[in-house]
């Protein structure tokens, strides 16, 4: 057992903030960016630092609610987590036996591809296992987070400038990486790739280009964070919050994806586009065409004059541009991308092979976010995630109706935004979504809409009393009057 230097620092760092479970939040937003590195080796078995701050932080919380303590959004919480709990306990069970029902029967993708080459006949693994446990942990942080964090002596927008800050936090490494592979700058590989289980591809390069993945073990992994950041900060500044460094967050995002030459980044701000006039529809504010107008108008313009200033000192750039675009456009072409899609029509085979049940979680690892998850907890499972994202979008939608502009409904539009992003980068190439920071986010979005609920109560409640003080007061006159006139 060895202690990287991450876990030199998050693990005495969280020893001595442990009794601020709010501090726990902000560090595990920050860790998350490093998912390559390690706080912990234990055999050829890496702990994500990320997860030193989410033990801390659910430890904490769980020995409050022991010693009785509650929290005022705990049933409106509880309420919006419960389809996906049922989903949970459902995925927790079939992990156990699916695999033994079915042994045998069907091939697979394991989890560890790379030890083996190719698929193998289904049985049970230590995948179902280690799966089990990071799906329980994520639950637990996601539920957990949401219930504490509807206290009102928490600020859930600091929370959600940290989120932006850790998006300033990839973009600065994404250039310290290309200063690296381009000028020879010295980078530490041994602090941002410490993780054993981790195959890092750090040393990919697009024709003369190099790949960036910055933190992350691959550049499509670095590419989802960016589209995360990318789509909160284009559409808050869009609804006009005023948030310091968020305008100029959106072009550096911008760049730094551009610099992973990813394809799974790409095709995400494509369909991000075309999905930003259903969300003007959905949330109502046409007002919004002005504010995109001119945030196209500002982009085009700042791009126009970055490209003419490097076209004209780097000239090298424009032959290099060029071999992107094509190894872009080219990527159906690629043994990998056949490699993929053979994964995943394989994914989607084993729903039929199982009757619609899946193989169990932790069995089966598509390239894909919806073959993975069919494959592996089956249609049942699939649906329930449907319900629970519906119910989810839909109380947003009336959480953000019913206040104005304020803490609550810019966590509600930057959280939603970045999950979107993230889902849409993971139906592209990520078989899972499983970091921590990422359910950290979905908590976020909850506890924002049980504060909302939460103030309409408390609204009505003194609507409610100011009425009946009225009615008070005029009983109370009608005597006197009446006395006055016999």
């Amino acid at each position: 057992m060895t202690v990287p230097m991450v876990g030199m620092i998050l693990f005495p760092l969280c020893l001595l903030l442990w009794a601020r479970p709010t501090t726990m939040l902000h560090i595990l937003l920050f860790a998350g960016v490093l998912p390559a590195a390690a706080a912990l080796i234990v055999g050829g078995l890496g702990v994500q630092p990320a997860m030193v701050p989410a033990l801390a932080f659910i430890s904490f919380v769980l020995l409050q609610w022991i010693m009785g303590v509650r929290y005022p959004g705990d049933r409106t919480v509880m309420a919006l987590c419960f389809p996906f709990i049922l989903v949970v306990v459902w995925t927790v069970v079939g992990s156990l036996i699916m695999p033994r029902l079915f042994m045998n029967q069907v091939m697979v993708w394991p989890q560890k591809g790379d030890t083996v080459g190719g698929r193998v006949l289904l049985s049970p693994n230590f995948g179902n296992i280690s799966q089990d446990i990071y799906l329980i942990i994520n639950t637990s942080l996601m539920v957990i987070s949401a219930r504490f964090l509807t206290r009102n002596d928490v600020s859930i927008e600091k929370l959600y400038r940290t989120f932006l800050l850790s998006g300033w936090g990839v973009v600065i490494i994404c250039m310290w990486q290309l200063a690296h592979r381009l000028a020879g700058v010295p980078y530490p590989d041994i602090f941002f790739y410490s993780n054993p289980g981790w195959a890092v591809l750090n040393t990919q390069m697009a024709g003369p280009v190099p790949r960036i993945n910055a933190s992350f073990s691959e550049p499509a992994a670095c590419a989802m964070f960016l589209c995360q950041i990318l789509f909160s900060c284009v559409w808050i500044v869009l609804q006009g919050y005023s948030i310091a460094g968020a305008k100029w967050l959106i072009p550096a995002s911008a760049f730094a994806l551009a610099c992973t030459t990813s394809t799974t980044g790409f095709a995400t701000v494509a369909v991000g586009l075309c999905l930003l006039p259903v969300a003007i529809m959905l949330t109502g504010a046409t007002r919004l065409m002005g504010n995109i107008l001119r945030l196209v108008v500002g982009g085009a313009a700042v791009v126009g004059c970055g490209i003419l200033v490097l076209v004209t000192a780097v000239p090298q750039v424009v032959p290099a541009a060029q071999n992107v675009y094509q190894s872009t456009t080219e990527k159906q072409q690629s043994q990998s991308y056949q490699d993929r899609s053979q994964a995943d029509s394989d994914s989607m085979a084993l729903v039929g092979e199982t009757y619609g049940l899946g193989v169990g979680w932790g069995s089966n690892r598509a390239s894909s976010l919806i073959p993975s998850l069919l494959s592996t907890i089956g249609i049942i499972g699939g649906i329930g995630l449907l319900i629970f994202d519906g119910l989810l979008l839909r109380a947003a939608m009336h959480a953000r109706r019913t206040v104005p502009p304020g803490p609550e409904r810019l966590v509600i539009d930057g959280m939603l935004s970045a999950l979107a992003g993230g889902i849409v980068a993971a139906c592209i190439s990520s078989p899972t979504l499983g970091l921590l920071n990422f359910y950290l986010l979905i908590g976020m979005l909850i506890a924002a809409i049980a504060r909302v609920d939460l103030q309409s109560r408390e609204t009505v409640v003194q609507n409610s009393v100011a009425e009946f003080q009225e009615h008070l007061a005029d009983a109370e006159e009608k005597p006197r009057l009446l006395t006055k006139m016999l």
